[in-house]
């Protein structure tokens, strides 16, 4: 019988070390999230899928934006028409470092500032 309850705390003992290691080892995620502020940059587009890849200027954090954009002529009346573009709504917004993606905190300020960058590359394609 002693033999056998040494076994058993042996393996339990054995069981909470690999489980200790194996949680030390994950990577650490903060608990708080992430601000991500601007400037920022475009990265990329996809017109068709209605995404763009926006990343901060020192690059140290990569966003990935789902929008919905309007594309109308406008123009002055007298002759001077052109096509204007308006973001009207964001989706989604994915934010990732070299980790991989993290939970981060985006302020509206600087939301609007992302809509510029998507919409002057939108008016630059279109």
């Amino acid at each position: 019988m002693n033999i056998k309850n040494s076994l058993v705390k042996s393996a339990l003992v054995a069981s909470i070390v690999s489980v200790a290691t194996a949680y030390a080892s994950l990577p650490k995620q903060p608990t708080e999230p992430v601000y991500v502020m601007a400037p920022f940059k475009l990265d990329s587009i996809d017109i068709k899928n209605n995404t763009a890849a926006v990343e901060t200027l020192d690059e140290k954090y990569s966003l990935e934006v789902q929008y919905v954009a309007d594309v109308y002529p406008d123009g002055n009346g007298v002759g001077h028409n052109w096509t204007d573009v308006e973001v009207k709504e964001i989706k989604d917004i994915r934010v990732y470092s070299e980790d991989g993606e993290i939970q981060a905190y985006v302020d509206r300020l600087d939301v609007q500032e992302i809509v510029q960058v998507i919409e002057q590359e939108l008016r630059e394609r279109v």
